[in-house]
């Protein structure tokens, strides 16, 4: 809903646009030349093949991982989300960590798992940014969020899927136990992720 995977795409579509020697809807456009473009975004299978979601997922991440090379453009958004969080955050993690370490290309890697960006806040390679948004008081313990879809520096304080639940119309009920829910999971993520800061200094 904040515009991550539309800014993956029109980053793409202009490095395209740069090669062919179209004009960039952009004020300034610095760009070296890319070999190839690599894109895994959205959710699809290939049950035919006996291949489920995941396993189409991962199975076009290891053909950007095996073909890569430092000038090609690799866009990866919300990779992992095919299993359980641990699984999907620990393959995130290690992909993203073989893209910068050793593939060494340009990337884009859109994730909601919060943790990946204790790694990276202070590697010179990576640029930690999210999606703006404003956040007022809803109904019932509900964020009211408003996305502004803007690229911003930083990393992401939070993700906001409750309210992504409450504008497709959730029942009130069931919105306020899942941001009860929320809050609590946070609690201990929050706790997680202090002792892995104070580990990792």
């Amino acid at each position: 809903m904040g515009g991550k995977s539309t800014l993956l795409r029109q980053v793409c579509l202009a490095v395209i646009l740069a090669q062919v020697g179209a004009d960039v809807p952009a004020k300034s456009f610095d760009l070296s030349p890319v070999d190839r473009i690599f894109v895994r975004m959205g959710a699809k299978d290939n049950i035919m093949a006996g291949q489920s979601t995941f396993l189409t997922e991962l199975s076009e991440t290891a053909t950007v991982l095996s073909s890569a090379t430092r000038n090609s453009l690799v866009a990866l958004d919300e990779l992992g989300r095919g299993t359980s969080t641990s699984d999907g955050q620990a393959i995130a993690e290690s992909v993203l960590e073989y893209l910068v370490q050793e593939v060494q290309c340009r990337g884009m890697f859109s994730t909601h798992y919060h943790l990946l960006a204790v790694d990276y806040h202070k590697d010179p390679k990576v640029s930690l940014c999210h999606m703006a948004c404003q956040v007022g008081d809803g109904v019932g313990g509900v964020d009211e969020v408003t996305f502004l879809y803007r690229l911003t520096p930083g990393a992401c304080p939070k993700s906001y899927g409750v309210n992504v639940a409450r504008l497709a119309g959730l029942p009130t009920s069931v919105l306020q136990k899942a941001a009860a829910k929320s809050r609590e999971f946070e609690a201990a993520y929050g706790n997680r992720r202090r002792c892995l800061q104070k580990q990792r200094i």
